[in-house]
């Protein structure tokens, strides 16, 4: 397995990946309204002062994990997808603590993230690595999506 920076030709790949996580919960990727970033990670991340990284296996993309800068102090973790049959083998911990080093590096002092309350497993991840539930929002999108903000102080 080998993490790397998104590419432009890794976009298909990666809205596969993510188009199939959301399917887990039936629910549709939405590429025209609220996930159209995803249409250009390379460049929407890169242009607020973050990254995108893929995890790689056997020239599939089985995880992504995405990163801006809200501001100066703050990061945010965003698109952190592992392939069900790659889960539970420390990729998510491990791409997470990617944004973590990259938001330090960059002297925030906290990583915020919003994550679909059906996400679960996910929510458990966090709290293990420190994060805290701030609050929740309803996007009012087509997925009818409740989010909850979780962030980590890094400093």
């Amino acid at each position: 397995m080998k993490t790397r920076p998104v590419i432009k030709s890794d976009t298909p790949k990666i809205i596969k990946l993510i188009g199939e996580v959301w399917a887990e919960y039936d629910c549709v990727l939405d590429l025209e309204e609220d996930d159209e970033y995803l249409l250009a990670p390379d460049d929407y991340f890169r242009s607020r002062g973050g990254e995108f990284w893929i995890v790689e296996n056997e020239n599939e993309i089985i995880a992504t994990v995405a990163v801006l800068m809200s501001d100066e102090q703050t990061a945010e973790l965003k698109s952190l997808y592992v392939r069900e049959d790659f889960r539970h083998q420390g990729l998510g911990k491990d791409l997470t603590e990617v944004v973590i080093k990259f938001a330090r590096t960059k002297g925030s002092n906290e990583v915020l993230l919003w994550s679909d309350t059906r996400f679960t497993k996910a929510h458990r991840l966090y709290e293990r690595l420190g994060f805290e539930k701030i609050s929740s929002r309803n996007l009012n999108d087509l997925n009818n999506s409740i989010e909850f903000g979780f962030k980590l102080k890094i400093r």
